[in-house]
């Protein structure tokens, strides 16, 4: 009476109990749920065995670590994890195993995921979704930042030519109005001039709060932990592209860098090779320790970048394409460290960015 009640509880929790008998036997215990007959019709009285021929590869997959845990005895669990099974109408049914032992048997749990893990499942791909939103969001608005100071430049260089050639001109020998209206104009350039340069120290300062002025600040920061919050920033946007990210070697290197911007300038690196990687397609990250400094490369293998985008696109002058302003952040942070940052095509196709920053003094 009791395991009746038993298997009743079982059966109303959505679990189903197999009894392992011998290697490839699992025998049902108690009733027979009403999705367990769905998904294998032999499968209707208690003591009917659980079709091992007809399973799914992952069950397959799975009875091997379960009969580890089987084996081992004692406390063991093993757990399965989600996988759908489809019944005879194509009705998809999702289920979780769990192997343990009880009473000096071998048992394997089946249960049949409800609403509850519905919910979680829901929740989880809002929470990925919003993740990738905020990573977007942020990848547009450091675009945004860099396009403004590369503006604020070229704006500078301008009114310099203009200012000095209105100061030119208010030397050479002209009437009294015109020499007026060149002193208007050499004040009103300088004017803007002088905005924009607050624009400019604006940008610039946001680097020395962290670097000090010229590189010479105190900030210091382990490559180890920049990589591992780099990685997880964008492990939302590989895994929506299918695209695997390789790591090539690790150590616990300081470099003299604020390692919030260390990771800022990872997370670019990684999100450009990602954007110029195929779907189901490969980004490596290699880590090189030098004597005095730290090497790290991101391969692509999408399409190789023409000669001329690789001369210019760390040029402070040179035109590029707004999709790789992000990376003009990153140029002007590793030079500001006395860092290099660099970009060379692949001869077996794709292209190499590359940063080498100098390691923090002991």
């Amino acid at each position: 009476m009791a395991e009746h009640v038993s298997s009743a509880v079982l059966e109303a929790l959505g679990f189903a109990t197999f009894i392992r008998d011998g290697p490839g036997q699992l025998r049902l215990e108690g009733i027979a749920p009403e999705w367990i007959q769905s998904i294998w019709p032999g499968v209707k009285t208690p003591g009917a065995l659980l079709p091992l021929e007809k399973a799914s590869p992952f069950l397959e997959n799975f009875l091997v670590d379960a009969s580890a845990c089987w084996e081992k005895g004692g406390e063991a669990r093993a757990s399965s994890g989600p996988w759908i099974e489809a019944n005879a109408d194509g009705t998809e049914i999702t289920l979780e195993a769990l192997a343990l032992n009880a009473g000096g048997r071998a048992i394997l749990l089946v249960e049949r995921l409800g609403e509850a893990f519905e919910a979680k499942k829901s929740m989880l791909q809002r929470a990925r979704e919003t993740v990738i939103a905020y990573q977007r969001l942020n990848s547009e608005m450091q675009k945004k930042e860099i396009l403004l100071s590369c503006i604020a430049e070229e704006m500078n260089a301008a009114l310099a030519n203009t200012i000095t050639s209105l100061r030119l001109m208010e030397l050479e020998q002209n009437p009294a109005r015109t020499r007026q209206l060149l002193g208007l104009a050499s004040r009103a350039t300088e004017q803007q001039q002088s905005l924009i340069n607050q624009v400019l120290r604006v940008f610039a300062d946001e680097l020395a709060e962290f670097y000090g002025h010229n590189g010479d600040g105190q900030a210091v920061a382990k490559v180890r932990d920049a990589v591992k919050a780099a990685k997880e920033n964008v492990a939302p946007l590989f895994a929506e592209r299918r695209v695997r990210l390789n790591q090539e070697g690790a150590f616990d290197a300081v470099v003299s860098m604020n390692a919030e911007h260390l990771t800022r300038i990872l997370t670019n690196l990684l999100q450009n090779a990602l954007q110029n990687s195929t779907a189901d397609g490969e980004v490596q990250l290699a880590l090189v320790e030098e004597t005095e400094s730290v090497l790290i490369k991101l391969l692509d293998r999408g399409v190789s970048l023409p000669p001329d985008f690789h001369r210019n696109l760390f040029s402070k002058t040179g035109a590029i394409d707004a999709s790789f302003l992000p990376l003009q952040f990153c140029r002007v942070a590793v030079e500001n460290c006395r860092g290099e940052m660099g970009c060379d095509p692949r001869a077996e196709g794709g292209n190499c960015f590359w940063i080498r920053i100098p390691k923090a003094s002991k």
